[in-house]
C-alpha cells in the first residue's frame, strides 16, 4: 500500500472550539481586542466568521452597569452598593447559544474562549476603575443547581481570569435558598427575589476592593445583594469597594 507523505505530514486541521469548522480556512479579518497574550490566544482559536460575530460592549452608553444602550435600572436605582460594573458582550441569541454549551451542555472546551472574550471587559473595567482589586470571587449557585450542573460557570471563569492577570480567587459568598430562573420574573421580582438571598464570609478576609464576577447582568439585582452583604461582613473596611464584571449584558 503506498504512502501518501502529504497526508503524514500536513499541519493538523485547526478546529474552531465554538462551531466545529476548520479555523485556519475560516481565518478573517476578525478584531481581537484584548492586550493580555493568553486570552489573545485563546480568541485566536476561534474561526473568522465566530470572531467577527461577538457583538462587544465597546463604547458603553451607561457608565454605571456598562450596557451598550440608555439603562433605566441603573436610573431607578437610587442607592447600589456596587461602584460600577463592566460587560463584555451584548447577550444575543448567538451569545446564550455560546454560554449555553458550556453552562448547560457541559462543552467544558468553550471555557477558555469565554474566559477570554470575560478578558475585554476586564481591561476596560480596569481602565474604567483606575483602580487595583485586591481580590476576585464570584456569585455562588444553590447547592441543588451547583449538584444539578457540576460546577460554578461564574467561578470556574473568575479562576481562570485570575490565573492570568495575576489576582487573587477567593471564595466568599454562600447561596442561602434555591430560587427559579431569574430570566422568568419581573424586575421587581428579581429585586425582592435576592433579597436576603446571600450571606458573605465573615472569616474572610477583605484587603481592599473586590471584583465580583456573573455570567450575565439583567437587572443587577443579583450583583448589588451580593455586593450589600460583601460590604456589610467587611464593615469595619468602610473604604472597600465592590466592582462587577459580566460575561454579557442583557
Amino acid at each position: 500500500m503506498p504512502l501518501t507523505l502529504g497526508k503524514w505530514f500536513a499541519p493538523s486541521k485547526s478546529v474552531c472550539p465554538i462551531c466545529g469548522r476548520d479555523a485556519a480556512r475560516t481565518a478573517g479579518s476578525g478584531v481581537i481586542p484584548v492586550r493580555h497574550p493568553q486570552p489573545r490566544q485563546a480568541l485566536a482559536s476561534l474561526c473568522g466568521l465566530c470572531l467577527r460575530a461577538i457583538p462587544w460592549i465597546a463604547y458603553p452608553v451607561c457608565l454605571v452597569c456598562g450596557r451598550a444602550e440608555s439603562c433605566e435600572d441603573c436610573v431607578r436605582r437610587k442607592i447600589r452598593s456596587y461602584t460600577i460594573s463592566r460587560c463584555a458582550v451584548r447577550y444575543t441569541e448567538m451569545m446564550k447559544d455560546w454560554l449555553a454549551l458550556y453552562k448547560y451542555r457541559g462543552n467544558e472546551g468553550v471555557e477558555t474562549v469565554l474566559a477570554a472574550i470575560l478578558a475585554f471587559a476586564y481591561e476596560r473595567l480596569c481602565e474604567a476603575a483606575n483602580s487595583e482589586f485586591h481580590a476576585v470571587t464570584s456569585v455562588p449557585l444553590a447547592p441543588e443547581r451547583l449538584r444539578e450542573r457540576g460546577f460554578n460557570q461564574a467561578e470556574r471563569l473568575a479562576i481562570r481570569l485570575a490565573e492570568w492577570y495575576g489576582l487573587s480567587y477567593r471564595p466568599m459568598l454562600h447561596r442561602l435558598r434555591h430560587t427559579e430562573k431569574q430570566s422568568l420574573k419581573s424586575r421587581l421580582g428579581r429585586v425582592v427575589d435576592m433579597r436576603g438571598n446571600f450571606a458573605a464570609d465573615h472569616s474572610a478576609l477583605f484587603p481592599g476592593n473586590i471584583l465580583l464576577l456573573d455570567d450575565v447582568y439583567t437587572t443587577g439585582s443579583t450583583l448589588d445583594e451580593c455586593a450589600r452583604v460583601l460590604k456589610q461582613a467587611a464593615e469595619a473596611n468602610e473604604s472597600l469597594r465592590v466592582y462587577g464584571l459580566l460575561w454579557a449584558r442583557s
